[in-house]
């Protein structure tokens, strides 16, 4: 990302959904100047998937990009095909390039921004495991090990954190979890919502975004290393929540589904 932007757009969950995902960078394009890099900076479960539907998604996604003259770097979800990623060899400003535009983001890669440090940390549990194949739509890559976290807080501090997991301590009401769901993957889901805690409060933010809960909102919180301001954004098929504008001069959001950002992001929680 060697070009700086005065703003971006990012985006919560595709899951692969041409049709939404093409529409999306169209809109937030629109949005973007015309005199400067178009950047989309995406919050996982993007959409790398096996087969030739897979492979249709980010081409059309390319030609999207392309016409439209934008970029977009993505974070690794759960729902992503790690052996491809696994695959990819960071390039020179250490993204992994996928497509001639699109771009992903290694779990710790760091960039500057307007004298902001930017940290991206990929990685989820898949809380419907229990009725997934691994290597065939599951991966055990999905959550972040022990030694990725131990290296991002070697690292040491960082502004903005991009992630797809939600860190614990933030609460949200769901309904009860379907009975198919296996306890041991919510067990294991809480463990990774706990050991991103710990990296946020090594790395002690200002500001993080996520994707995974399907939930559109701002909150600021406090872990117990001071406040950090926190954005969620929904997925595939939540107008009103999936997709929003960010001024990184300023770190305010402009615009959130392409309307005005005023009174619709703070307390705002969706479905």
């Amino acid at each position: 990302m060697e070009r700086v932007p005065g703003r971006i757009g990012v985006a919560g969950d595709w899951h692969g959904n041409t049709a939404w995902a093409t529409r999306a960078v169209r809109k937030m394009t629109a949005l973007l100047p015309a005199d400067g890099p178009r950047l989309i900076v995406h919050l996982g479960d993007f959409g790398i998937w096996p087969g030739p539907g897979g492979q249709e998604y980010l081409a059309q996604l390319d030609a999207a990009l392309g016409e439209a003259d934008a970029e977009l770097s993505f974070v690794d979800g759960n729902h992503e095909d790690f052996t491809q990623l696994a695959r990819l060899q960071p390039g020179p400003d250490g993204r992994a390039q996928v497509t001639e535009r699109i771009f992903h983001l290694p779990r710790g890669h760091r960039w500057r921004w307007h004298g902001r440090d930017w940290l991206a940390l990929g990685g989820a549990v898949s809380l419907d495991r229990a009725g997934r194949t691994e290597g065939v739509d599951w991966w055990p890559e999905e959550e972040i090990t022990l030694r990725q976290a131990g290296s991002v807080i070697d690292a040491g501090p960082a502004d903005v954190m991009v992630t797809h997991e939600c860190p614990a301590g933030i609460e949200h009401d769901f309904p009860p979890p379907p009975p198919w769901w296996s306890q041991a993957d919510l067990r294991r889901s809480d463990a990774h919502r706990e050991l991103l805690r710990e990296v946020v409060l090594a790395v002690r933010p200002r500001w993080l975004m996520h994707g995974h809960l399907h939930l559109s909102y701002q909150r600021q919180v406090d872990l117990g290393g001071g406040p950090i301001e926190v954005t969620g954004l929904d997925c595939d098929g939540a107008d009103r929540g999936n997709w929003a504008i960010l001024d990184v001069t300023s770190m305010r959001w402009l615009r959130f589904a392409g309307r005005p950002i005023r009174n619709v992001l703070r307390g705002l929680v969706s479905r």
